[in-house]
């Protein structure tokens, strides 16, 4: 039984939904440092860590963003 020449092989399919999983989680992580209250440089400095380095750098960025960025505008929200 030959394999169909019109389908992808198995692992075409596999590198295109990791390729697209790292696309995704590289723009939801740039996203989600554009909408942060962290000031210009340090966004500048976290954007070119996450293009750099996309999973490491998008994973870092929103372990970052849920420890220290979210409890730092709670602060901000009670202060005010």
């Amino acid at each position: 039984m030959s394999e169909n020449p019109l389908l992808p092989a198995w692992y075409d399919v596999a590198w295109t939904a990791l390729f697209l999983a790292i696309v995704c989680l590289t723009v939801w992580s740039l996203v989600s440092l554009a909408r942060s209250t962290v000031d210009g440089p340090t966004k500048l400095a976290w954007a070119v860590f996450i293009i750099a380095i996309p999973i490491l750098g998008s994973l870092v960025w929103l372990d970052y963003r849920r420890r220290y960025v979210a409890q730092r505008e709670r602060s901000e929200e009670l202060a005010q």
